[in-house]
């Protein structure tokens, strides 16, 4: 009895003097996650254009200092939203002026004497809005593709900090296959959309804007293009979000299960019971907060990494749509398919940029909460 005893005594001792460094050294986690390069990635795509810092960010959280601020992204979308209309509104009255001058010609053709001088004219009037209307396009193709690069280039930065912090917590088997989930997503982004899906786009604009030239003869060509890139995006984004919401349901329940049984022992030791359950909840609320703090973090930096891109394409696609409505009643049906085309390729550019934004965010969601449910249900 007196061994049994002594061998409790001396587990107690082992476990306690295993348990409270655990406990203090949980204030300390933040520390020891390294958010440099993720700082210093999003330094670089905001070129000085932003004041937030990741790091502050989740300092301020573990802290109890900073709160999700929702105030503050939509001021800054508002800001950013004036100043791109702003940018692109001459665009915009250059491009009724032309449709008007477009329907001049078709409405006062007979009135000219020769009918082909306003077919010429109606020609040389689509082409310039075609060069227009190109250069508009062009421009947000660029800004899409370099933010879906910018969003790549950040997580590559952030992924190893957030599987740190989820694998400090208690969740080493979340944190590996959250890491390999997203080497996945990053490889299908970066193969797919950027080699695939978006020159696609420019492929469908190209001959959606040729189209009017040659009497509608690419129309079913340009229709299943259209047809094909907008299915891809959302068939790629349904498989790797479902992916990543099974092993959301699935690998925090084995964490759990692996971590409780350490937790069980010490709770059923006699006079330390109590003691070890406190330890265990203090531990499983730091790694919480941290996993939290650093995955919200993530959140806020990819919105703002987006939020430019988004509404300039947003505000191109606008433009369009806006464009075409105006002028289908007065100017020739050649200038409103144009406007139409420009209008359906800028929506195609917002879906991909927003899939592969969603793509990381909802990730970073997933685990979370499932972690979140799991240490709630303790």
């Amino acid at each position: 009895m007196k061994s049994k005893i002594f061998l409790n005594t001396i587990f107690v001792v082992f476990l306690l003097s295993f348990l409270y460094p655990v406990e203090v050294q949980a204030k300390e986690w933040k520390d020891s996650i390294s958010l440099d390069e993720a700082e210093k990635a999003f330094e670089q795509m905001q070129e000085g254009n932003s004041d937030f810092s990741i790091k502050e960010y989740v300092n301020g959280i573990v802290k109890g200092k900073n709160k999700f601020s929702m105030k503050e992204i939509v001021k800054r979308a508002v800001s950013q939203l004036e100043r791109q209309l702003n940018e692109q509104k001459d665009t915009f009255f250059y491009i009724l002026a032309l449709g008007i001058l477009a329907g001049i010609f078709v409405n006062f053709s007979g009135t000219i004497g020769d009918r082909s001088l306003s077919e010429t004219g109606i020609y040389i009037t689509y082409l310039v809005l075609f060069a227009t209307m190109a250069a508009g396009f062009f421009a947000v193709y660029e800004v899409s593709g370099e933010v879906l690069s910018n969003l790549l280039l950040f997580m590559r930065a952030l992924i190893p900090s957030f599987s740190l912090a989820l694998g400090i917590g208690g969740g080493m088997g979340t944190s590996l296959a959250y890491y390999e989930t997203m080497l996945i997503a990053m490889s299908f982004l970066e193969t797919f959309m950027l080699k695939v899906l978006l020159p696609g786009v420019q492929i469908f604009f190209t001959i959606g804007m040729l189209n009017p030239l040659t009497d509608n003869h690419f129309s079913k060509l340009a229709g299943l293009i259209k047809s094909f890139l907008g299915w891809c995006a959302k068939l790629l984004f349904g498989i790797l979000i479902g992916y990543q919401g099974l092993q959301g349901l699935l690998l925090p329940v084995m964490d759990q299960l692996k971590n409780n049984t350490m937790w069980q022992m010490a709770k059923g030791l006699p006079g330390v019971g109590n003691t070890a359950g406190s330890i265990a909840d203090t531990v499983a609320g730091s790694g919480l907060l941290l996993k939290s703090a650093v995955g919200i973090g993530g959140v806020v930096c990819i919105g703002l990494i987006c939020l430019y891109p988004l509404l300039k394409i947003f505000v191109f696609m606008i433009m369009s749509r806006v464009g075409g409505a105006v002028l289908q009643p007065v100017s020739d049906r050649k200038m409103v398919t144009a406007l139409q085309v420009a209008a359906d390729s800028g929506k195609l550019l917002i879906e991909y940029v927003l899939a592969g934004a969603l793509l990381f965010v909802f990730s970073i969601i997933i685990v979370l909460v499932s972690v979140r449910g799991n240490v709630c249900s303790r």
